[in-house]
């Protein structure tokens, strides 16, 4: 099968089919200086092993009330302690070691751990010792990470295979096929659950709505259009992840365009052309994307109105956005952190992402949990960061305080 043949390189497409198209050499923006009025303190640091580009798709960080969960491509699973511990040791409650490579996961449900690997097994492991508890063959690579809702298992394999199973056991409920395209990028969006209803992006740029009790089709809309001469420039996958917000659905499709869905009928509210293949995040009042040229995007979330536009991360080969606060959180490919006003998109702050393995590792997936951040890059290591404010930022606090005190005392 071509997508699978030509897996070790889709990571690249993006790149390829920007510099095929406009011949032009993507720099990455230079940063300007601020004054951050965040900073980072270092909890904690586990390295596992590093990861190669392209096999980190899947991957995720899932977290219990004490317990964090991660894994590696080459099928380790580990779980660490949330509170901070003297040796890093100590830190891990429990690691097992899979024969095969993890393509998908970890998905934490109720005791159980989801991962999947690379030759189509979903496997669950005990919450509390990492201990396999069952294993369930599906038909090729387990690229899309495992959803749970009501007692189920939702997930999707390469070949276009949509599965539910038991949560319990992983027996089979139904399976579904779909047509995928020759080519696709590298990674699926997950499943998305929604009072009996799956939500679906497929690669060949169809959002589907599909019974969770059946697995039958409720509504398709097509939100992209294969188009060019190549299937590299014909690739058009809804890779990010789907968010439900205030009753509207929301996808982006790479080649695509970014549009808000009615969940009865699939029919849209509004499109806006915007090619994209990273997660974004919706609030009340907007929806926050990074387009394929790493330029970050404000759209009114009931009627798609742009609102603000950043390039200055372009071309900084940024990953998916994260929310913090009143603030969108950038991860950029070259260890920085930045904070982006979900306002007037004014980066506000800025802070480089550094461990004792050294800097600029890519940042693979990020979890904010409160004031936590927590973070896994391509060279392995999980971190653990309290974002607090800077020590500049205290120091203006502090003769802020001290200003407002004077006149009082006089």
């Amino acid at each position: 099968m071509k997508w699978l043949r030509n897996a070790t390189w889709l990571v690249l497409a993006v790149e390829l089919a920007a510099c095929s198209s406009s011949k032009v050499v993507r720099t990455p923006a230079e940063l300007v200086s601020i004054d951050s009025p965040l900073q980072l303190a270092h909890n904690w640091q586990v390295t596992l092993h590093a990861m190669q580009s392209g096999d980190e798709g899947g991957l995720n960080i899932a977290q219990n009330q004490t317990m964090v969960f991660s894994a590696d491509s080459t099928g380790l699973v580990s779980a660490f302690k949330k509170a901070n511990q003297s040796r890093w040791t100590d830190q891990v409650v429990w690691q097992t070691q899979i024969a095969e490579k993890i393509a998908s996961g970890p998905t934490y449900a109720d005791k159980f751990v989801l991962i999947g690997t690379t030759k189509g097994k979903l496997i669950a492991l005990a919450e509390q010792t990492g201990e396999v508890l069952w294993q369930t063959q599906l038909s090729s690579e387990v690229l899309s990470r495992p959803v749970v809702a009501d007692g189920k298992i939702f997930t999707r394999t390469v070949d276009g295979n949509l599965y539910a199973l038991q949560l319990e056991n992983g027996a089979q409920i139904w399976v579904t096929e779909h047509q995928v395209p020759n080519l696709s990028l590298r990674g699926t969006s997950p499943v998305l659950y929604h009072q009996g209803v799956l939500y679906i992006g497929w690669e060949t740029g169809k959002v589907e709505a599909v019974s969770a009790e059946s697995g039958k089709s409720l509504w398709e809309t097509r939100i992209a259009i294969p188009r060019g001469r190549t299937d590299l420039e014909r690739m058009v996958d809804v890779q990010s992840a789907l968010v439900l917000k205030h009753n509207r659905l929301v996808a982006l499709a790479f080649h695509g365009k970014l549009v808000s869905i009615n969940l009865d009928n699939g029919n849209l509210y509004f499109a806006q052309d915007v090619s994209g293949f990273r997660d974004f995040v919706v609030d009340d009042n907007a929806i926050y994307v990074v387009d394929e040229d790493d330029i970050v995007q404000a759209y009114d979330l009931s009627n798609g109105t742009k609102l603000w536009s950043q390039v200055g991360l372009k071309y900084r080969n940024l990953a998916d956005l994260v929310e913090y606060q009143d603030n969108i959180m950038a991860i950029d490919g070259y260890g920085y952190v930045h904070w982006l006003d979900k306002t007037h998109g004014t980066i506000v702050a800025r802070v480089k992402h550094s461990n004792d393995y050294g800097d600029q590792n890519r940042v693979v997936r990020a979890v904010t949990e409160g004031n936590v951040l927590y973070m896994l890059d391509s060279g392995g290591s999980i971190n653990r960061y309290e974002i607090k404010p800077s020590d500049l930022a205290l120091f203006k606090q502090a003769e802020m305080r001290s200003a407002k005190q004077e006149p009082e005392q006089q």
